[in-house]
């Protein structure tokens, strides 16, 4: 019985020190972020919301405007992962199309729920709303057209995508969507040989 008893302590003894020292690692961070390809990402990014990864792949695209976003993908250009420029990137430079990079940062995720889409809807309303109060005021003056016609595009084209989310939403047969992209820390060059 003694030794029944000195085992179970023993394995006791083993898991606390093993939990113990995973929680030191996880709060001093001392763990090695983990490291995804696009495809593990597409799967598994929900599993690490919050935490720091590293990724790797091709830049397919960087916005023109500011280049604070850009794409990568991995063996599929269909499938991509958006990296967002963090705090300390200024931007990313269009030349990095084509390349093959290494991205470390942080995996958010952008929530839509039937909360998000309403006040979306709000603020379409409100901006139409604001225009047309704009335009009675302007009655008299000759106006070419071209503001109304752009501004009501816009208009039409967010309302879409908001049914568009709504009905994605009662398809999924959950309460939201999400969409994951990475707040992009730091990154370099590779060679494309390390990347597969």
């Amino acid at each position: 019985m003694n030794k029944n008893v000195l085992i179970f302590l023993a394995f006791v003894g083993l898991m606390t020190a093993c939990n113990s020292s995973q929680k030191k690692a996880e709060k001093d961070g001392s763990q090695e972020p983990v490291t995804l390809t696009v495809n593990d990402f597409l799967t598994k990014a929900g599993d690490y919301v919050g935490e720091e990864i590293v990724i790797k792949g091709t830049v397919s695209h960087v916005c023109k405007h500011g280049g604070k976003r850009m794409f990568i993908f991995d063996d599929n250009e269909d499938t991509r992962v958006k990296i967002e420029a963090g705090e300390g990137i200024s931007s990313f430079d269009a030349s990095l199309e084509g390349s093959d990079v290494e991205v470390k940062g942080v995996l958010k995720e952008l929530v839509i729920d039937e909360n998000y889409i309403t006040e979306w809807e709000l603020e379409v309303s409100e901006e139409v709303n604001h225009h047309e109060d704009d335009s009675t005021a302007t009655v008299g003056h000759e106006s070419s057209g071209l503001g109304e016609s752009a501004d009501q595009g816009e208009h039409i084209s967010a309302m879409e995508s908001i049914e568009n989310y709504r009905q994605q939403i009662k398809e999924s047969g959950k309460d939201h969507l999400s969409f994951y992209s990475v707040e992009c820390n730091a990154y370099e060059l590779i060679s494309a040989d390390t990347i597969r």
